[in-house]
């Protein structure tokens, strides 16, 4: 074995190349690109809870609207349809027959110039309040009849995504 078999030479390259120049220090971004990222983040969180805020309970007509179905129904002497408007509770099952039995005794019922008033809702619990005058006749085997102010508040409360009556005063009727 020889040195020339053991050992391979490299040829001669030269010197190294230099080195690139070292790049330019980087430059901060300017303050008004940060200012202006900042004010995209803000606008996006406020559009973001603006459209995804609860709206308004006081906006809610509904409550209103079951009070003016229930003094629909009452006026047409529909105790079904009334109690439709009711809270389904055992209270709803313990008044139907007393509810029929007085709307017997009912022949003629008209609420005049109502005006309906929703006083507060929380989303869950609302009163709306109804004044104006009814026309009434009942037969308790003598006919009375007459006319007398309204001024009645309704408690309604949301369930299921539906309102119902849970409480009423009513109006005295003048005997």
């Amino acid at each position: 074995m020889t040195l020339e078999q053991t050992s391979e030479h490299k040829v001669d390259t030269g010197p190294l190349p230099p080195l690139p120049p070292e790049p330019p220090p980087r430059r901060r971004a300017p303050a008004w690109g940060m200012i202006a990222g900042v004010a995209l983040l803000a606008l996006a969180a406020i559009a973001i809870w603006w459209f995804t805020r609860p709206p308004d309970p006081m906006q809610d007509r509904r409550p209103v609207q079951v009070v003016q179905q229930f003094v629909a129904a009452t006026e047409a002497r529909d105790v079904s349809r009334m109690l439709e408007f009711v809270e389904p509770t055992d209270l709803k099952r313990q008044i139907s027959p007393e509810l029929r039995a007085y709307m017997e005794y009912v022949t003629g019922l008209q609420f005049d110039d109502s005006t309906y008033t929703l006083v507060d809702n929380d989303g869950v619990t609302a009163h709306v309040r109804l004044t104006g005058t009814v026309r009434y006749t009942i037969d308790y085997g003598t006919v009375h009849s007459g006319t007398s102010p309204v001024d009645s508040l309704f408690e309604l409360v949301m369930l299921e995504g539906s309102w119902y009556l849970r409480g009423m005063t009513l109006p005295e009727i003048e005997r």
